[in-house]
């Protein structure tokens, strides 16, 4: 699996991984502090001590703030004010702790490095290197070595650790907000349609209207086959733009399915889907594409999938088809998401219907299922009403 696949399958629950461990590096980190306060407490007088305790502590303090601020990704102007408090501490710890502070220097080029925005955290990482190495020159020079050494490596991968994290969120927020933009883009191309019929069709009611205005009341048999002719017009338009809203008007099952497709996979989720029997009558696959565009959409809002599988089984002359998806959220687990009162999911039991279906729905370890079972050739005779009338 290439990278580039692996970025595909990341999901909100990578994120909160990713960010639980460097926050949990960054800061178990910390405790390196314990080296240096218990030399200070054991070594050097009281004031002495006292000064070097209160330094340790304000140094780790401002660390994991910064730190933890930068794993969660909330960082703002006041982070800048504690990062300049931070380094006049991290100047002048070395004085008053002796040379264990070292085990702590990797705290400010860590600080600097998730802190600063642009390029000034490069820099400000390598200057804060550059401050470690010379406040620590006066030290043996096996210790100057380590404690750079040690500088650089934790403090480069605990940053690595955080940057990693905020670029996973940042990756899904732009997924999120590509398939909201998928969205936006399929209502504009309802309303260009709704346009394209009504605009054309309003234009000649409106003309043919004013043109029978000027009738002579005489004509009466002109002027009732001018009101046939608008009446007749109007209720093509009302017929055409019902048919764009219900999704009837020129709706295919595989461009549904491959756009649903391409939205679900932009928003890092997998997809798995099985073909569809060409055979297929025409109002059935319309009602599946219909089906499958409400699963998406339900998908992408209520739920945290990495993962979507279409599944299609022939029973005789019915077709079950499946689907079903990882990640289901638990204050959704009872519904999964569904709407009521017509809309949503649960509007498809209307639409099924009138085509020969049914639809079922459920939730088992995490998985939620849409089942859709249709017929898979033409009908003979199809229910009008709950009475049983047969056309």
């Amino acid at each position: 699996m290439g990278a580039s696949q692996r970025l595909r399958s990341v999901g909100p629950g990578t994120v909160r991984l990713a960010r639980a461990g460097a926050a949990v590096f960054s800061v178990g980190m910390a405790a390196f502090v314990a080296v240096p306060l218990a030399e200070a407490a054991g070594a050097f007088p009281g004031v002495r001590a006292a000064t070097a305790v209160l330094l340790l502590v304000c140094l780790a303090g401002c660390y994991l703030w910064l730190a933890v601020r930068a794993v969660l990704d909330r960082g703002s102007r006041l982070d800048l004010v504690v990062l300049g408090g931070m380094t006049a501490v991290a100047v002048a710890v070395p004085f008053a702790a002796g040379p264990s502070w070292l085990s702590v220097g990797f705290m400010l080029p860590l600080a600097a490095a998730v802190t600063l925005p642009g390029w000034w955290a490069a820099a400000g990482f390598f200057a804060a290197l550059a401050v470690d190495v010379a406040l620590s020159a006066f030290q043996e020079m096996s210790w100057v070595l380590f404690g750079s050494l040690q500088s650089l490596l934790t403090a480069g991968a605990l940053a690595g650790l955080t940057i990693f994290a905020t670029l996973l969120s940042e990756l899904q927020r732009s997924r999120e907000e590509l398939a909201r933009l998928a969205i936006t883009e399929e209502r504009l191309r309802i309303a260009r349609e709704l346009h394209d019929v009504l605009g054309h069709n309003l234009s000649v009611i409106a003309m043919r209207t004013e043109l029978s205005m000027r009738i002579p009341a005489e004509q009466i048999e002109r002027l009732r086959r001018e009101l046939t002719e608008i009446h007749d017009i109007a209720r093509r338009s009302l017929h055409d733009v019902r048919a764009v809203v219900k999704g009837y008007r020129e709706l295919s099952l595989e461009k549904e399915l491959s756009g649903v497709r391409r939205v679900l996979e932009t928003a890092g989720v997998r997809c798995d889907f099985a073909e569809l029997p060409p055979s297929l009558p025409g109002e059935v696959r319309v009602a599946l594409a219909w089906a499958v565009r409400e699963a998406a959409t339900n998908l992408l809002r209520h739920s945290d999938a990495t993962v979507c599988l279409l599944g299609v089984e022939t029973r005789g002359d019915r077709v079950r088809v499946t689907v079903a998806n990882d990640g289901v959220r638990p204050s959704d687990a009872s519904g999964a998401g569904l709407t009521v009162g017509g809309s949503g999911l649960a509007g498809l039991d209307e639409r099924l219907a009138r085509v020969g279906g049914s639809s079922g729905r459920h939730t088992e370890d995490g998985w939620f299922t849409l089942s859709l079972d249709v017929p898979g050739r033409p009908m003979t005779a199809v229910l009008t009403s709950a009475t049983g009338d047969q056309r």
